[in-house]
């Protein structure tokens, strides 16, 4: 019998530490619940360096998992000769190894909590992760949420479908093949969509690991394909367009209207905007403030003279959202009456070919269309990305921006401002 530990992703910024067991011609890798930035590892000697924050406990449990596996070793072979042990011998001393490792995690029967009910409690309790691995408190966002459910729910369906059963170790390169194809053939979904699958799954077989519920790393080799399709963003002569049409006669396109150039104007995403009230604004200094619950990144809006005219129609400041879906298609009806007539192609990743479509601007009038014409809008008004980041609270893009450019409110407000008076 050997054991010896080893990090899982030595290339990764943040790895778990695994023990690897050799044993009666058998190899065991089992998760240790450790997770350490590489850079704080002693290979040779396999333990971490005095370097790492939490040295003394993390050798303190090494030391006590190695030295549990060669007592339990010792018991179940006094004579040392591992080829004398019988594939129940082998197993019992692999769950012994299990309970000792994750104790609460192993149930009393020996029957390891199912795939289906673990990734329920995964989309249940889940918190969000720091990019460096750290564990944070924070859980995801209901986008979030309802898109892993989703992932889930396409899971179980593909298990009926294919007569395959959902477990840890079904998590391979066959299932990935095949789950890859279900989803773009009968679903329909694009390779950008899929990829979004994938994401959710890995992250949910990496906690589950970490959990000590499997030691399959297969997974880890799923390719995402992150290439996105194209999408459209307004023209500033459209966004005029639908600024000034008289739509007195049609009372519910009005408000559709207002609420659509709400969003354009603030660059807010429509989960953000939908959340907004009289306590986010700020007339004083001229601002809108608020946290963006996709990203918990705080973000001021300039209330900038379109804006500010349009707030006028709203002295409450209290606005009625209808949902997502209602809203998309009230747009498209928007954008053909303002005769959004032209068309524009869009291109999307579909199993791996790139697939053109020919499309009305009018059928492409969407939510998210708002959010991408502020920031084309912005940089055709000479904004900088930096500006622009600020507003929108899309992250810093490198040194410079991160450490270097310190923008005040003031100074965004005042540089939105002025670019806007352009409309």
């Amino acid at each position: 019998m050997k054991a010896s530990f080893y990090l899982d992703k030595p290339d990764r910024e943040t790895t778990s530490i695994l023990l690897n067991v050799w044993l009666s011609g058998k190899r065991i890798r089992l998760a240790t619940g450790i997770t350490i930035e590489p850079r704080h590892w002693l290979h040779d000697r396999q333990t971490v360096r005095t370097s790492d924050p939490q040295h003394n406990a993390h050798k303190k449990r090494l030391d006590h998992i190695l030295r549990f596996v060669t007592d339990t070793f010792n018991k179940l072979v006094p004579s040392g000769k591992d080829k004398l042990m019988s594939s129940k011998d082998v197993e019992d001393f692999t769950t012994r190894i299990k309970e000792f490792i994750s104790p609460d995690l192993v149930p009393k029967d020996n029957v390891p909590e199912s795939f289906v009910d673990s990734f329920e409690t995964f989309i249940s309790t889940y918190t969000l992760r720091t990019r460096t691995g750290m564990i944070t408190s924070k859980r995801p966002g209901p986008t979030t949420i309802l898109h892993t459910r989703r992932v889930l729910k396409d899971l179980k369906e593909w298990s009926v479908k294919r007569k395959k059963p959902l477990t840890y170790e079904a998590i391979d390169e066959a299932f990935y093949q095949s789950f890859y194809k279900w989803l773009s053939d009968e679903r329909g979904l694009s390779d950008a969509s899929i990829s979004n699958h994938i994401k959710a799954l890995k992250t949910f077989m990496k906690w589950s690991r970490e959990k000590g519920y499997h030691n399959n790393s297969e997974w880890e080799k799923f390719w995402r394909d992150r290439r996105t399709g194209d999408s459209m963003a307004l023209t500033v002569d459209e966004i005029r367009k639908i600024r000034d049409i008289d739509l007195s006669d049609k009372p519910r396109l009005a408000r559709v209207r207002d609420l659509f150039l709400l969003q354009l104007y603030t660059g807010m995403r429509y989960g953000d905007i939908e959340r907004i009230g009289p306590r986010n604004f700020d007339d004083k200094e001229g601002l809108i403030r608020y946290t963006s619950e996709k990203s918990d990144t705080e973000c001021i809006v300039p209330i900038t003279r379109p804006l500010m005219k349009l707030l006028e129609r709203y002295p409450s400041r209290i606005f009625e959202f209808p949902s997502p879906v209602k809203m998309n298609a009230y747009l498209k009806e928007l954008g053909t009456l303002v005769g959004m007539t032209g068309n524009i192609t869009i291109a999307r990743y579909h199993n791996g070919e790139r697939v053109e479509e020919n499309l009305r601007r009018a059928d492409m009038l969407a939510t998210h269309v708002a959010r991408r014409s502020f920031s084309s809008t912005s940089v055709q008004f000479g904004l900088s990305e930096a500006v622009i980041s600020r507003v929108t609270g899309h992250s810093a893009k490198g040194v410079l921006q991160q450490h270097y450019i310190i923008l005040n409110d003031a100074a965004v407000r005042d540089m939105v401002c002025k670019a806007w008076d352009q409309l």
